[in-house]
């Protein structure tokens, strides 16, 4: 059982510095992902007060093992200590793609994410193994809760939805629809 008055807040990272209004060929998407993985925080886009808040007075802070993530973490509460794990990393986009024709990188996201929803993820974690790891995050983040507290998860759009969906599930009163913006975040409570 949660602490009284505890809270999970489930964020979005910081917008990366990298360029994503490129036109890129299908067979380029792994590239291009892996770039913008590698990229660092724009700091030129900086969190809300609110979250600075929610950060500062979070007991657990998480992150994935994404730099987007651990370096938004980082600027929100820099001297917390910090855990970061793989099972909060955002879902992977199947990248499979042989076609030599020039969309946005966007384009060709949406396009791999929807053919994943579909069933499409060669190499990659399918649907229901990404929401088997959504629910582990989740009992994670209970966990936590339970024995320290509030818990901020500076994470990933889509993983973060998922994980919201199970707390939902366990009684957690909080967003239906996650953000979409960068620096966005979910506030989840114990249901009273």
């Amino acid at each position: 059982m949660a602490r009284p008055g505890s809270r999970i807040v489930l964020a979005r990272h910081g917008r990366p510095d990298w360029n994503n209004k490129v036109s890129i060929r299908g067979f380029e998407l792994a590239d291009y992902i892996r770039g913008r993985d590698q990229a660092p925080i724009d700091p030129s886009f900086p969190p809300s007060d609110q979250l600075r808040e929610l950060a500062r007075t979070s007991e657990v802070i998480m992150a994935s093992t994404l730099r987007r993530s651990y370096e938004s973490a980082e600027l929100l509460a820099p001297a917390a200590p910090l855990t970061v794990d793989a099972m909060f990393r955002e879902v992977f986009t199947p990248t499979a793609f042989k076609s030599a024709v020039r969309l946005p990188a966007k384009a060709w996201g949406l396009i791999a994410r929807v053919r994943w929803l579909g069933g499409w993820s060669p190499g990659v974690e399918t649907y229901p193994e990404a929401r088997l790891r959504a629910h582990r995050a989740a009992n994670t983040l209970e966990m936590l809760s339970e024995q320290r507290g509030n818990v901020l998860l500076e994470a990933h759009g889509i993983m973060n939805g998922l994980i919201a969906g199970w707390l939902r599930r366990n009684g957690w009163k909080g967003p239906f629809f996650r953000g979409r913006r960068y620096w966005s975040f979910m506030v989840y409570a114990k249901g009273r």
